[in-house]
């Protein structure tokens, strides 16, 4: 055995040397140490656990930490009491192998050695993936730190699934494998999903390695996510390892996509025609097509959906702007859950060139295919998606409900307003407080009353017909009779009951449609090369518009039409520098001015609003399945 611990001196002092090249101690980390400024709020013992191996890295307190390097392999000479104590454990643990569980410390889900560091040595030197421990896990105070918010989040999935091997680089990670593995928000997991789960982790994670994963700074659990958003996972679990090397192998532009600060690019205009650009003919899709064939799916149809309406309308505009260049394809009534994949599937084998899917909730659908067909382009009608396969458009509804906003305070009579909010998705906060901002430029001590149409039964109508001195309010809702979807705009109650439409949005998809496809006839769809594309146009582009009711007084509509001329000049600022929440804490800017960025992501309320996010337990089945795909990360929580 005395040869084993010279092998294991070897690779500890080779760790050793590492560490002081790179200016960082060569020895054990030692959790004293750690803990000396950090408030632990709670002590919880956690019993008998499975200690991923490679979590554990350091030990609890200082005495022994310069025996071994931070690899846990020793760094005593071999003719030491030491190094003979240590080749007695290896004989031990290869005739009848460690059986007594190490003491160990769990802190922000690495573990501290108390007891048992060269068992943990010795085992770690044979490769063990897991070893037996009784351990205390020590929590610390609640801080805006990144890897604080995570650990708290990792907190509230351990109670759930009692898994403690999967580690995640940003927020959100934990909530959204809890809803990928098909667990519903709350829901413990049983022994048999913790095995399950575990053997398809273990294949997942070795093909991971095998690609280079370890090189791409991610951990292994980022990568998890991106192929689960895209195979089920009831798939993945009978997947060989060698189906998830190859279904791993079509998605590693997407899990790459995640290392690169600038990966998704936020298109806020159409982007002028410049001819064919030098990295578009590297590109798969670097040729000018003569001919394009188009599709449309649907998740409803156009005799009950005024969504599905304007949609064909933008269809019919992109018929009439490439005339005997178009063949287009529409089909209605497609489930996203149930039905989009074969139709996509189907698109694709008919060599259809370019979908669009009018729904968000078939986004998911649109991974799956792309990645099996990359030669045809699909789009999804969604927003701040960071997938290079699936390309996403919307409007930046935020500039219309301010200008909604803006026309609702010089007509009301009250200070309060309503607003009925559709889904807490991205882009959703901005529009609402944009439209509080457009408010109080006219009326500064107005009050905006919220209400959300995604809740199955809202407390409250949503009419604020309980509310008589809300008469004005502004609202999107999918509850006509008879299914019927549309915007109500901005409305005011009349005393019989009924609603006098003031300003109507509308999204003018003409423009998307004939952009995008435009550019793929230039050649100069390909040319932002590997990156994720949201398109994400407002009324500069023609992507929106506003329907005024005829009868407005002539002043007010001036005053609109001059506030719409200074945004489409970009000489009007909707977000002032320093804007308060409803906790009135302060939201300023990264720069000058809100980055489109930092607007899409916005996931807070002003401070003149009435009501507050929805909890995601009370929100109704379509809305959670929207919420998986682009919902609020702060809204993405296990435990609401």
């Amino acid at each position: 055995m005395l040869e084993d611990y010279k092998n294991a001196l070897k690779s500890g002092q080779r760790a050793y040397r590492a560490c002081v090249a790179r200016g960082q101690s060569p020895y054990l980390a030692v959790l004293d140490d750690i803990l000396v400024n950090v408030n632990i709020v709670s002590q919880e013992p956690l019993g008998l656990v499975e200690i991923p191996a490679e979590s554990i890295v350091g030990t609890k307190t200082s005495g022994r930490h310069t025996a071994f390097a931070p690899n846990f392999m020793p760094l005593l000479e071999a003719d030491t009491e030491f190094a003979a104590k240590w080749s007695n454990l290896c004989e031990a643990h290869l005739e009848e192998g460690i059986q007594n569980p190490i003491l160990a410390y769990e802190f922000m889900n690495r573990f501290y050695v108390q007891e048992g560091n060269k068992r943990v040595s010795v085992l770690k030197y044979y490769g063990a993936v897991k070893i037996a421990g009784t351990v205390t896990r020590l929590i610390p105070a609640r801080n805006d730190s990144l890897e604080n918010r995570i650990y708290y989040e990792f907190l509230d999935f351990y109670k759930l699934s009692q898994i403690n091997y999967v580690h995640f680089s940003r927020t959100g990670g934990y909530a959204k494998l809890q809803t990928l593995v098909c667990k519903a928000s709350g829901e413990s997991w049983t022994e048999d999903d913790r095995l399950n789960f575990s053997a398809f982790y273990t294949v997942f994670r070795q093909q991971f390695i095998a690609l280079g994963g370890h090189d791409l700074k991610l951990t292994t659990g980022d990568g998890l996510l991106v192929y689960l958003s895209v195979y089920r996972y009831a798939d993945a679990c009978e997947a060989t390892p060698a189906q998830v090397k190859e279904n791993l192998e079509k998605l590693w532009t997407e899990v790459k996509v995640l290392t690169e600060p600038q990966a998704v690019e936020l298109s806020l205009e159409p982007a002028p025609s410049a001819g064919e650009p030098l990295l578009s003919k590297l590109n798969i899709f670097s040729s000018k097509p003569s001919e394009l064939k188009v599709a449309f799916l649907h998740e409803n149809n156009a005799e009950n959906s005024a969504w599905v309406r304007n949609h064909n309308k933008g269809r019919d505009a992109l018929e009439q702007a490439f005339p005997d260049r178009l063949t287009t394809t529409t089909l209605e009534n497609v489930n996203p859950e149930v039905d989009a994949e074969q139709a996509l599937e189907e698109l694709a084998h008919d060599s259809v060139d370019v979908v669009f899917t009018t729904s968000a909730r078939m986004h998911t659908a649109c991974l799956k295919v792309a990645a099996q067909h990359p030669k045809i382009r699909i789009l999804n009608c969604s927003l701040n998606a960071p997938h290079p396969l699936v390309r996403t458009y919307y409007p930046r509804a935020y500039e219309v409900t301010y200008l909604l906003g803006l026309l609702a305070g010089a007509l009301t009579h009250t200070d309060r307003v309503g607003y009925v909010a559709p889904h807490p998705v991205y882009g959703v906060p901005a529009a609402l407080n944009a439209f509080a901002q457009g408010l109080k430029t006219v009326r500064p001590q107005a009050r905006v009353v919220l209400r959300w149409s995604c809740l199955p039964d809202p407390a409250k109508p949503l009419d604020f017909s309980d509310c008589p001195d809300v008469d004005i309010f502004y609202a999107h809702s999918q509850k006509e009779p008879e299914g019927f979807y549309r915007d109500y705009g901005l409305c005011r109650r009349l005393p019989d009951g009924t609603l006098d439409p003031l300003g109507l949005p509308v999204w003018k998809w003409e423009a998307f449609y004939t952009e995008i496809i435009r550019s793929i006839f230039d050649g100069t769809w390909g040319s932002s090369g590997a990156r994720a594309i949201n398109y994400w146009w407002g009324m500069r582009s023609g992507a929106e518009e506003i329907n005024y009711q005829k009868g407005l007084p002539g002043g007010t509509l001036h005053l609109l039409d001059m506030m719409e001329m200074l945004l489409s000049q970009e000489e009007l600022r909707i977000f002032p520098d320093e804007l308060y929440d409803q906790n009135h804490q302060p939201h300023s800017p990264a720069s000058v001015v809100y980055s489109p960025k930092e607007l899409m992501e916005m996931d807070w309320l002003d401070e003149c609003v009435e009501g507050a996010l929805p909890h995601y337990d009370d929100l109704d089945v379509k809305t959670r399945t929207l919420m998986a795909i682009n919902g609020l990360d702060n809204l993405k929580g296990l435990e609401k």
